[in-house]
């Protein structure tokens, strides 16, 4: 029986493009990937996302993007809500966690396959470093500017509390990993347990 053909609206056809191949890239990997298999999975035309990407190596650009915008935007939104500081990186871990609890192809896409660089080292400027990691980072450095801490002690904060975090989104979105809990309401009682000490000499806003 021949493959039922969908029909997109122009700019949907771009984005079920750029969703199937997140997930297609994540389930079987960058190497078996093709702008053919994209297109037969959403059931168009091989020639289809031409209209859209030239080759697949734009497509993929288009992917990761498309994936790091949403997670930026995610965590500006936690940041706009909340000034408390303590309560600030708690809500933005659980939103770490649950942006890619809800789409775990993101997360096995974005770190296990795409080219994303994230200099932990802050060696190079913010505007050329990972978005989100850089959303992070500001917060964090805001309020330790009110510790007596080093730079370099800074800098070691921020990375620990990141790949705290990192590492439980991992866990939460590994296929054979199995927890009853709700990962997502369960990291505030996590955190709570990494004893975020250096907040007993921040200040109550930011």
């Amino acid at each position: 029986m021949p493959q039922q053909r969908q029909t997109y609206h122009h700019k949907d056809l771009r984005n079920a493009l750029i969703e199937t191949g997140i997930k297609l890239v994540s389930a079987e990997g960058i190497n078996a990937f093709s702008l053919r298999k994209v297109a037969s999975a959403c059931g168009v035309s091989h020639a289809a996302p031409y209209s859209h990407f030239q080759n697949k190596e734009e497509l993929l650009e288009a992917m990761q993007l498309f994936i790091t915008d949403r997670f930026s935007e995610q965590l500006e939104n936690t940041i706009q809500k909340n000034n408390n500081v303590a309560e600030l990186l708690k809500d933005m871990g659980i939103t770490y966690v649950s942006f890619f609890v809800e789409n775990p192809a993101y997360f096995q896409f974005l770190y296990s396959q795409s080219n994303i660089k994230i200099d932990l080292s802050l060696s190079i400027p913010d505007g050329q470093n990972y978005k989100p990691y850089i959303i992070y980072k500001n917060v964090v450095r805001r309020l330790l500017e009110r510790t007596h801490y080093s730079e370099e002690k800074q800098n070691d904060i921020i990375i620990t509390i990141w790949a705290f975090i990192h590492g439980v989104t991992s866990l939460a979105t590994m296929n054979n990993v199995s927890y009853n809990d709700d990962w997502r309401q369960k990291v505030m009682d996590f955190m709570e347990v990494f004893q975020l000490s250096f907040l007993d000499h921040a200040g109550e806003k930011i």
